[in-house]
C-alpha cells in the first residue's frame, strides 16, 4: 500500500501527481510553484502486519506543504507493521510537513523509516510526534530510523532509535516519558531564540533538530517554535491560491 505525492512547478500551475488509496492525498490549494496537500486516511491504519509506504517528490524549485488532519494509531496484533517514508527534495525546493501524533498502542510492533534526499539549496521543515500507548496503556515496540543525506550522499542527519519496551525506559532515552516530539530543519538554520524546555541540536551542515520529551503531548512550546520557523524567510513562498485540478 503506497501513496505518492509529486509536485513540479510550472508557469501557470504546478503539476501535481497524487496516488494512494489507504492514505489518499488531496489538494487544498496551489500556486505556480507548488501546492498544499492533505494526507487523508480512508480506512483504519496501521493494523498489525500492514506495510504503508509514502513517496514524496518535490521537483527543483518546487514547494510542497503536507497537512495531516489527524494522527495515526499503530494497533496491536500478530506481526510487525511497517511505515516507510521516502522524501526527495530537488535543488532549491521546499518541503514543509507537520506530522500529527503517531501512537504505538499496546501489542504493536512497528518499524518506522524515513529516508530523505536534499538537493543543492533545498530546505525541509518536518515535525514528528511519537507517542507510546493510548489512554491507560504503556505502548508497544517501535524502531524509528531517520536517514537524511544530500544529493551527493553527504550525511545530514542519521538517527536510529530502538524504542522497544524495556529499552526506551532507560536513563538517557525516554525514561518515564511517553511522548517524543521532534522538529527537524534541514538545509537551513532557523533564526531567533528557542524557548526553555526543548533541547536544540545544531547539525554539522545547515540544520537543527529540536526535541522535547513529555508524559503527555503538551503542544507548547513546540507549537510556537513550529509556527515561528514555518513563517521565516528561508521557507517563504507566495500564499497559496485556489487549487486547480491537474
Amino acid at each position: 500500500m503506497r501513496t505518492r505525492i509529486e509536485v513540479t512547478p510550472d508557469a501557470d500551475r504546478p503539476r501535481v501527481d497524487l496516488r494512494g488509496d489507504v492514505l489518499a492525498p488531496r489538494i487544498l490549494s496551489a500556486t505556480p510553484v507548488g501546492a498544499q496537500v492533505a494526507l487523508v486516511g480512508t480506512q483504519m491504519v496501521l493494523l498489525a502486519g500492514d506495510s504503508i509506504g509514502i513517496d514524496i517528490v518535490v521537483a527543483p524549485g518546487g514547494r510542497l506543504e503536507i497537512v495531516e488532519p489527524v494522527g495515526t494509531v499503530a494497533y496491536g496484533g500478530t506481526g510487525r507493521s511497517r511505515w516507510e517514508v521516502s522524501i526527495e527534495v530537488g535543488a532549491g525546493a521546499t518541503l514543509i510537513w507537520e506530522g500529527q501524533p503517531f501512537v504505538v498502542s499496546d501489542g504493536a510492533t512497528v518499524l518506522r523509516t524515513t529516508d530523505i534526499r536534499l538537493g543543492d539549496g533545498a530546505r525541509l521543515l518536518q515535525r514528528e510526534v511519537l507517542a507510546f500507548g493510548r489512554s491507560g496503556q504503556h505502548g508497544g515496540d517501535l524502531v524509528s530510523c531517520l536517514h537524511a543525506r544530500s544529493a551527493d550522499g553527504l550525511p545530514l542527519l542519521i538517527e536510529d532509535l530502538d524504542l522497544a519496551r524495556g529499552k526506551r525506559e532507560r536513563l538517557g532515552v525516554l525514561g518515564d516519558d511517553r511522548v517524543l516530539d521532534s522538529i527537524i530543519a534541514l538545509g537551513w538554520r532557523p533564526e531567533g531564540d528557542i524557548p526553555a524546555g526543548p533541547a536544540a541540536f545544531e547539525l554539522a551542515e545547515p540544520g537543527v533538530l529540536l526535541r522535547q520529551l513529555g508524559r503527555e503531548h503538551a503542544h507548547q512550546p513546540m507549537d510556537a517554535c513550529w509556527q515561528a520557523w514555518r513563517g521565516q524567510d528561508a521557507l517563504s513562498g507566495r500564499s497559496p491560491g485556489p487549487a486547480t485540478a491537474s
